[in-house]
């Protein structure tokens, strides 16, 4: 791991690993950059024991500009898959900074591990996500991809069945997709796991065709994309009340009914949207009438 320091035009690069033990202070934080580097190799270790020595050693870059003003790039840190991964010192503590570097790491190993290329921003920033809250970081955003990443992963993380699985595991999932709405239908998949809403166990009935259960689970992921927790779980448990004779179609064309109406009328309550669309097709609950003497 490097450390970069610019101050008045001039700059000199440490070896972290070898560094003295004095501290460096940037900003409003003091850093010991030996201690930071052994951090993150410690994480890394336990985290990807697959990625290779050069990676710390070549494309990690930690840097230190006059107190931390602004730079071109004015985020936390940065990834190129050509020149690895900067993190720049001034903006987070210590164990905050290291969090930082674990999120340009999981870029880096997701374009090693494949589906880089193939994947689309959210869950880019996701899987960094996942990776810097395993070092204790926890961050909010508001700008795209990155809030809907963080909210798609905090929901996971809410998820028993997602959650106690080993980072090796958790970080297989999610790496495992390449869309927004493939993430929608890992948190739905985890959700029917932790709950047993009788999602899998209805999808059986219903068909043994794995093509139409697949095209089902997609559209229910897409509708269910910028989802809580509890509308998820509305959702579902709406969705396995319906017969499992009823047509496929039928299904899809209540799932359609459901985002057309939430788009149509978005301050509407969804809740009853969802409720309205799959009246017709659910039992509902009886009414017991009490009669006096």
């Amino acid at each position: 791991m490097q450390l970069l320091l610019r101050s008045g035009g001039q700059q000199i690069i440490i070896d972290m690993e070898r560094a003295d033990d004095r501290p460096l202070l940037v900003g409003q934080y003091t850093y010991r950059p030996r201690r930071l580097a052994g951090k993150v190799r410690r994480l890394v270790a336990k985290m990807w024991p697959d990625m290779p020595s050069s990676v710390l050693d070549e494309r990690l870059t930690f840097e230190a500009m006059d107190n931390g003003r602004e730079t071109a790039w004015g985020d936390s840190g940065s990834f190129s898959p050509r020149s690895g991964s900067t993190v720049l010192l001034g903006r987070w503590d210590e164990d905050g900074s290291v969090g930082i570097a674990l999120h340009e790491l999981a870029h880096e190993m997701h374009l090693r591990h494949g589906g880089y290329d193939d994947s689309d921003g959210v869950v880019r920033e996701a899987l960094a996500m996942l990776a810097e809250r395993e070092a204790g970081l926890r961050r909010t955003f508001e700008r795209e991809p990155y809030h809907s990443a963080c909210q798609l992963i905090e929901q996971l993380e809410e998820l028993p069945a997602f959650s106690r699985m080993a980072f090796s595991k958790r970080w297989a999932e999610v790496v495992s997709v390449t869309s927004a709405a493939g993430l929608a239908d890992l948190i739905n998949y985890y959700l029917d796991r932790s709950e047993r809403l009788g999602l899998a166990r209805w999808l059986d009935r219903l068909t043994k065709n794995v093509d139409v259960r697949d095209q089902l689970l997609a559209r229910l992921a897409s509708t269910s994309l910028r989802y809580s927790l509890d509308l998820r779980r509305h959702l579902i448990k709406k969705l396995v009340q319906c017969k499992p004779e009823m047509p496929v179609d039928q299904l899809m064309y209540v799932l359609d009914s459901i985002a057309t109406l939430d788009r149509r009328y978005p301050n509407d309550d969804l809740e009853r949207i969802i409720n309205f669309c799959f009246a017709p097709y659910v039992p509902q609950r009886r009414r017991l009438f009490a009669f006096g003497s």
